[in-house]
């Protein structure tokens, strides 16, 4: 999901009200909700790639051989 400039009002607000509604903060709880959405994002992407440690490959790490008995 990408977070659209509505989404992050809406947490930003949030955020100002979790806090008690402080005053001259609103630029913090905007970039507060800006990352906290992208990270957001990010971990949930599916399409993020993992590299995968050669160790902890599954699968035959030789091919079979034929029975020679």
């Amino acid at each position: 999901m990408v977070h659209t400039e509505h989404n992050v009002r809406s947490l930003a607000h949030q955020i100002w009200e979790s806090e008690g509604k402080p005053s001259g903060q609103a630029e913090r709880h905007w970039h507060l909700a800006a990352r906290l959405m992208a990270e957001a994002e990010h971990k949930n992407h599916p399409h993020q790639k993992r590299s995968v440690d050669p160790s902890e490959a599954t699968g035959p790490t030789e091919p079979e051989q034929p029975d020679q008995t």
